[in-house]
């Protein structure tokens, strides 16, 4: 007879004893409305992506899954609106990268803790950005950029709206040895119309908004920043293809609640937003905000949270970035 430890016994007996009462919190979650809280405004990819999720979780669970906008504080209104909910499952919030890996270096006083005070879920969907030029400028392709940018330091601008298309650009000037003007804007329908207005002549950003204008020709889609292609841009190749090596920038969403909700909770939460995250009408719908679907795991999810926050830290510090 093998001897198990008494600390290895009692821990058997309590996952045991609690095993009855995680199954039946599954069976009857939610069992009241949700709400989803999104920390960006109204009509943009992250509250469409919102809003389809929400729509989804809904008609699995035979409740309203309502999208709450909470704009503001890069992410950090909405992120306090979710640590400071009662943890029943019935708050869920969806963050984006800088929420989670990036914030922390941003603000010297963060209100929360991004692995403490959140479970963090599932990451929802991902996307590349892309590398852009103008028709102001002669540089149809990276290698015509990189040679204009070298022969003109400093004189070549790239227009960018969030803290994530910020450091890509910052990236990518280290990358390809290049010194190209950073320009802050608010968001990216404003890059979008810097680059029109020819104020900017290059930009770093998200794949829907630039589309339009891609096909028309205005702009010229010179790199994707994953280490693949887009779906969204399959004909553009990536930054790694092109010669700088491993040159990775993804932006993604996720699916968080405050950190004391019931790991049974979290479990049934996991297993329907995966499920959601596999129908082909959702990929498709996604597909042309340039979002590809993920459905993590929690595992990967977290892996990809501590990975990312070590990564970006340092450059944040380097380049003196601060938001308070």
């Amino acid at each position: 007879m093998i001897d198990v430890p008494w600390f290895d016994r009692r821990r058997a007996l309590l996952a045991l004893a609690a095993a009855p009462f995680l199954a039946r919190a599954q069976q009857t979650y939610p069992g009241k409305p949700v709400r989803l809280i999104v920390p960006f405004p109204a009509g943009g990819p992250a509250d469409v992506l919102g809003r389809v999720v929400a729509q989804k979780l809904g008609e699995r669970w035979g409740q309203q899954v309502i999208v709450e906008n909470k704009p503001g504080g890069s992410t950090v209104i909405g992120a306090m609106e979710a640590v400071r909910a009662p943890a029943d499952g019935l708050t869920l919030f969806m963050p984006i990268d800088s929420t989670l890996t990036m914030n922390p270096a941003l603000f010297s006083k963060l209100p929360y803790q991004p692995l403490t005070d959140l479970a963090n879920i599932t990451m929802l969907a991902t996307q590349s950005l892309v590398v852009l030029t103008n028709d102001r400028i002669q540089a149809k392709s990276l290698t015509e950029l990189i040679k204009l940018a070298k022969a003109q330091p400093g004189q070549i601008n790239y227009g960018s709206g969030t803290i994530s298309t910020q450091l890509a650009g910052e990236m990518l000037n280290r990358a390809a040895d290049i010194k190209l003007a950073y320009v802050p804007y608010k968001g990216s329908a404003d890059v979008v119309k810097g680059m029109l207005s020819g104020e900017i002549q290059t930009s770093v950003d998200g794949i829907a908004p630039n589309v339009p204008h891609i096909r028309s020709g205005r702009f010229h889609a010179l790199a994707t920043t994953g280490l693949e292609r887009s779906p969204a841009l399959p004909d553009v190749p990536t930054l790694h293809e092109l010669g700088l090596r491993n040159f990775e920038v993804r932006v993604w969403l996720g699916l968080s609640a405050p950190a004391a909700t019931p790991v049974a909770i979290q479990k049934k939460i996991l297993a329907d937003a995966q499920a959601v995250m596999a129908m082909p009408d959702v990929r498709e719908k996604l597909l042309v905000l340039g979002l590809e679907a993920v459905g993590s795991s929690q595992e990967q999810f977290l892996k990809t949270i501590r990975v990312e926050t070590a990564r970006y830290a340092p450059l944040i510090k380097e380049l003196g970035i601060r938001l308070d």
